[in-house]
């Protein structure tokens, strides 16, 4: 589709929507409201694709903390901490850095709308706080902040940290227009910023998006689009951000090394950049430096030789490798096979550039903490520097990814981009006018069907109806409730199950060997010896742990996809029984069962456990488990002949501590499930006790609302029907714009 093209439907779409507003039809407004919806996101994405499609758009996108600022800074800014880190998911705003003649960024405030939701979940924490407090009188103010999470979401955590940091100054700036400022170089631009969305700044916590334009060549036919974290808990931001995503050519999804590719990451990748169109994805594990050291102190704690710096991290990177390809049947087809995956570490960048006297305290610490566990890499300054240039990657990430990928293939990319987002836009906005169009026809064929007395007759049974089936109602719940439970204790407990590690696998390995010499000293001898394969048991607890896991996730959404249908077949029978007995023709069952099924899709919410976190948590630790490697040691005061058993012991007690590990790590696991299962189970039983009380007269109220728009209509029937037969003929019209 060309700009013409575009123009000329959206002109046409525009007529039919002014078409449809000048008819007076009460059932019609929401339904407008709707396809605009649909309509405005599908012109507002065109529009900017094709006015701008000799700009590359690329977003940097990845849970909050993932390392996205500091990948930015060094990216662009020669590593300097320009845009600041976010502390929580709140504070994470919306960065759009493009090139400009002149040096200027502009700031966005929150309007009033979003500030009142902040006030009202900061209102919230408070309340928890206060019967938090009230119930744990005396009690230390750790205990106190413990409980307070537990009770609390990092939504409202976060909403009170912003209400809580917002001055009245920066209280001011709510619902003001745009602030611009212009900057002469990246040592102003820092200080300046550091007022608006620094950890501490002055406005940080009112400062919604900001854009950042700058006379720099490199940026020249680039935007880069900095969102926040992937759950961004501010609606209209996120809003913003999917609009944007929805005009990205390209991303790098930053994904960090100690989770990597977990849950959030994954839904991510397929459900806003797969559903964006975005087909060009460079995957970084960020903080690449951050699971050396993890690996680092895990050594030190258990008093084993120190890693070798470089195949510690090919070791790390295989995992990321073998962790991608896992998940490859998860991943949006259109993405498989065409992520480009890499590793960063943004810190890296910036000590690598920084004279060790302009190390920030974080910066000193990892160096001191990658000298302590890596000492023979880091001898002289100059070692440092070259370490953390590799750990940072960003000349390679320059080259390879940012000319490479997306600017040497910017006019392919671009082209792909545009007619995917118009394809699927098109089926998108399709669907949802078909949708309409067949309600409103439904409505013309009820109105054709119906005389006013079968309305009349209908309200009277139906008062009749919601009466004598809310006992009815009541049971079905109960039974509900009841078979859940006795569903989860008994079958599926009983049917999912860890599969253990029983033999672990070795590999031959040759190792020099210290023993004692035939007379006196010590020889050092090559010698072959059986070493755990790490990678195999790595990936062998790995798949245990997704495989039950999943498990467990399968079997409660067949216990609810089962469940939801035995209540529906009930609830549709307590129906026909009354209609039986009414024996009445008047009588018009079907809009009750719409309404049964409407209803029931409550329950729905509760069809998917929270396990993607705990999947990756016990990854972590089984990787720890199984890269506990053996090391051939006590050799020395041994004979050459006794060498070869004695490590051979020494690798049966080494599997056999492993394998109690691994043990222990299930028993843990089937807890963090069983609690998983327990809260879900909890949230069901309070919706099904809350629907147990009010279904019955919700489907009355719904039921009486529908039967009275229903008779208004037919009062005016003729009029009516010539409204709804002008509607169904302009949305039909409509729907054949997006057909072509």
């Amino acid at each position: 589709m060309d700009k013409n093209q575009l123009i000329e439907l959206i002109q046409n779409s525009e007529s039919k929507l002014e078409t449809l507003k000048s008819i007076d039809y009460d059932g019609l407004k929401g339904k407008i409201t709707e396809l605009e919806s649909v309509f405005n996101e599908f012109k507002e994405g065109g529009e900017k694709l094709l006015s701008e499609d000799n700009i590359l758009q690329i977003g940097i996108v990845g849970q909050v903390k993932a390392g996205k600022s500091s990948f930015l800074n060094s990216l662009f800014f020669n590593g300097e901490s320009v845009l600041p880190k976010a502390s929580t998911p709140m504070t994470a705003g919306l960065t759009i850095i493009e090139y400009a003649e002149k040096n200027t960024f502009e700031v966005e405030y929150f309007n009033e709308k979003d500030w009142n939701v902040f006030v009202n979940q900061d209102e919230d924490y408070k309340k928890r706080e206060q019967e938090v407090r009230l119930q744990n009188p005396g009690a230390p103010e750790s205990i106190i902040k413990k409980e307070i999470e537990n009770r609390t979401s990092e939504k409202i955590r976060s909403a009170h940290e912003m209400v809580s940091m917002c001055s009245s100054k920066a209280k001011q700036k709510i619902g003001q227009k745009n602030d611009a400022k212009e900057f002469y170089d990246i040592d102003d631009l820092q200080n300046v910023l550091e007022q608006y969305v620094g950890a501490n700044g002055e406005y940080t916590s009112v400062v919604k998006s900001l854009y950042i334009k700058m006379n720099d060549e490199r940026l020249d036919g680039l935007r880069i689009v900095d969102t926040p974290g992937v759950n961004d808990p501010v609606v209209s931001r996120e809003n913003r951000t999917r609009t944007f995503l929805h005009s990205c050519h390209g991303v790098f999804l930053l994904s960090a090394s100690t989770d990597f590719l977990g849950s959030g990451d994954v839904s991510f990748l397929n459900s806003r950049i797969g559903g964006s169109g975005i087909g060009a994805v460079v995957l970084l594990a960020s903080k690449f430096d951050s699971v050396l050291q993890d690996i680092g102190a895990e050594l030190e704690m258990k008093h084993e030789a120190r890693g070798d710096l470089y195949d510690t991290a090919e070791m790390q990177t295989k995992k990321f490798k073998r962790r991608l390809r896992e998940l490859s049947d998860t991943i949006d087809e259109k993405l498989r096979g065409r992520i480009k995956l890499d590793t960063t570490a943004g810190i890296g960048y910036s000590i690598a550039h920084k004279s060790a006297e302009k190390w920030d305290n974080i910066e000193r610490q990892v160096v001191q903490q990658m000298k302590r566990y890596y000492p023979n890499y880091f001898s002289t300054d100059a070692d440092v520097k070259e370490v953390f240039e590799g750990l940072a990657n960003i000349g390679d990430i320059k080259d390879k990814y940012l000319e490479g990928v997306f600017m040497e293939n910017k006019d392919t990319i671009i082209s792909e981009k545009v007619k995917e987002f118009f394809v699927k836009n098109r089926q998108e906005i399709s669907n949802t006018i078909d949708h309409i169009l067949n309600e409103f026809k439904n409505r013309q064929e009820q109105l054709n069907e119906t005389t006013i007395a079968e309305i009349q007759k209908q309200k009277e049974m139906q008062g009749k109806l919601f009466d004598s089936l809310k006992k009815t109602f009541a049971n079905i719940f109960n039974k509900f409730s009841s078979d859940i439970q006795n569903e989860v204790n008994k079958r599926i407990a009983n049917n999912v199950r860890f599969n253990e590690i029983r033999t672990i696998p070795t590999e031959p390995t040759t190792e020099a060997i210290t023993c004692k010499g035939w007379l006196y000293g010590h020889n050092t001898k090559e010698m072959n010896i059986e070493h755990v394969n790490t990678y195999e048991l790595c990936s062998q607890i790995e798949s245990a742990v997704e495989q039950y896991v999943k498990s467990w996730n399968d079997e409660w959404q067949k216990l609810f996809d089962n469940a939801r249908k035995e209540m529906s077949e009930k609830l549709n029978t307590a129906i026909s029984d009354f209609e039986k007995q009414v024996m009445s023709t008047s009588f018009k069952d079907t809009y009750y069962r719409d309404l049964i099924d409407k209803a029931l899709d409550e329950l729905r919410y509760n069809k998917e456990l929270e396990i993607g976190d705990i999947i990756s948590k016990y990854q972590r630790l089984g990787d720890d488990i199984a890269n506990n490697q053996f090391y051939p040691s006590g050799t020395d005061e041994l004979k050459e002949v006794q060498v070869a058993s004695y490590l051979a012991r020494r690798l049966c007690e080494h599997n056999k501590n492993l394998i109690d590990s691994f043990r222990n790590l299930s028993d843990s696991i089937k807890e963090d499930v069983k609690k998983e299962i327990n809260k879900n189970l909890q949230t069901a039983f309070d919706v099904i006790e809350k629907m147990k009380t009010s279904f019955a007269d919700n489907l009355k109220k719904e039921g009486e609302e529908y039967l009275a728009g229903l008779e208004k209509d037919m009062a005016e029937k003729t009029v009516v029907l010539k409204k709804i037969e002008n509607i169904i003929s302009c949305i039909s019209e409509l729907s054949t714009l997006y057909q072509k």
